[in-house]
């Protein structure tokens, strides 16, 4: 698509200027400082794709992208515009779940996405079942750590160590996501409930998660929750606090970085900050996106990773079609990387459905994210609007936000397993302890 760079730039303004107005309309003048469509239309949409558009034109961009750039650049443009294309999307389901369809529909929705954030609600309603899993949760760390240190010594990166050891990388991701949401569902109740070894098994397994070398646990522990307790504080915040926490958060994940590295100098953070957050691989969604797309043959993959995604219970090692077509793997073989080594690139929200379905594919993820974003930012401030304001449910509704993420980016589909298998594993537990107590005060009575 052939759109000179002025034309390209006055879009971008355009679309920024949108954004803010409807932020200044329909949160702040609300009274609330920040909100949770506010907050991931922008971390999803607004700053990976907007705000970094003309720093992923910059011939800057060469470090990482060498003898592509020409070509990466070339396609901005078309790419730039099917991100914008999402964007909308994404304020149209917003739109749609507010609308009063009398055929039922909205009314099944609801009944739908009902399901999770009552799931983590029956986690969250046992104090024992939690710091079960807290439990089993640290077993299982110590023990992968354990043959981590065994063969490559004290180090902070047990990511790299499984992409050489792939039986075990398979292992480390589900113990990963499965403290991650045990973790934050820890601090959600010990944020309503105050009991300390709630707060203790939080910071116990985010201790654990810093060896495995992927700073997105970390930060998944306590984002949602502080995103919530930001909506309840409403305007006794201001946004220069906001901003200013939001940096703190940014400066601190790229020093987790920089130790993983074994590189511990503030001094070296703070030189290399500007170029890790606009031209290194923590935000580069639009560049990657256009590599992608550079490289691509334009034959759609008709919906082949989201199938991969759907069998990730299989290893890679021993699913021919999941080393294939996982999207790690489809979007480091399209760009000439080797999938043995590389992750693969992160193309957005809105790659995956795009490169498998098309323009129709971006239309449908995006009116997926805004029906879900609606409904956990309606959740979230109803929860703290009632009598007795409850982080618990807050929080419990974004979780919705797990199904959302796994459904855009296929990657994490794992994360969505391991979910259900809490959810399942904890419903056993509960049931288990309903039917022993009243055995248990029949016998204490009787012997009584």
């Amino acid at each position: 698509m052939i759109m000179s760079g002025n034309a390209l730039y006055a879009i971008d303004v355009f679309a920024l200027a949108w954004f803010a107005l409807a932020y200044h309309r329909r949160c702040y003048r609300q009274g609330y400082r920040i909100d949770f469509w506010f907050a991931e239309l922008f971390l999803i949409c607004v700053f990976p794709n907007m705000i970094m558009l003309p720093f992923a034109r910059s011939e800057l961009n060469a470090i990482v992208l060498g003898r592509d750039l020409s070509a990466v650049v070339s396609v901005l443009p078309t790419v730039y515009l099917i991100t914008l294309l999402g964007f909308f999307s994404v304020i149209a389901g917003g739109g749609l779940w507010r609308l009063q369809l009398g055929l039922g529909a909205r009314r099944a929705a609801a009944s739908v996405l009902s399901l999770i954030p009552r799931a983590s609600l029956m986690l969250m309603s046992s104090r024992s079942v939690l710091v079960f899993h807290a439990g089993l949760c640290l077993l299982l760390q110590l023990s992968i750590l354990a043959v981590y240190f065994s063969q490559s010594g004290f180090a902070f990166d047990l990511r790299a160590f499984t992409f050489a050891n792939p039986a075990l990388r398979p292992v480390a991701l589900v113990i990963s996501n499965y403290s991650v949401l045990i973790a934050s569902h820890c601090l959600a109740r010990y944020v309503d409930r105050r009991e300390r070894i709630l707060l203790a098994c939080t910071l116990l397994l985010t201790l654990g998660l810093v060896f495995f070398g992927a700073r997105g646990n970390l930060v998944s522990i306590y984002i949602n929750i502080l995103l919530c307790y930001l909506v309840k504080l409403r305007s006794r915040i201001s946004l220069f606090r906001i901003i200013v926490l939001i940096a703190g958060i940014t400066c601190f994940g790229f020093y987790l970085g920089n130790a993983r590295s074994g590189d511990f100098s503030l001094s070296g953070l703070f030189g290399s900050l500007a170029f890790l957050l606009l031209y290194g691989n923590n935000f580069s969604d639009l560049r990657d996106f256009a590599w992608v797309y550079s490289s691509w043959d334009h034959v759609f993959w008709a919906g082949k990773t989201y199938l991969a995604a759907l069998l990730s219970f299989v290893p890679r090692f021993a699913s021919q079609f999941r080393d294939t077509w996982g999207l790690g793997v489809a979007t480091a073989t399209t760009v000439g990387f080797d999938p043995q080594v590389h992750p693969g690139l992160r193309p957005g929200m809105f790659g995956e459905g795009f490169f498998n379905f098309g323009l129709f594919g971006v239309v449908a993820v995006g009116l997926m994210l805004g029906i879900i974003l609606r409904r956990v930012d309606l959740d979230v401030k109803l929860a703290f609007a009632s009598s007795t304001p409850s982080m618990m449910e807050a929080f419990a509704s974004t979780m919705l936000l797990e199904l959302a993420g796994c459904i855009a980016v296929s990657a994490g589909f794992s994360g969505l397993y391991v979910l259900v298998g809490i959810y399942f594993f904890s419903w056993l537990c509960l049931s288990a302890q309903r039917f022993l107590q009243p055995r248990r005060m029949r016998i204490l009575a009787g012997g009584g």
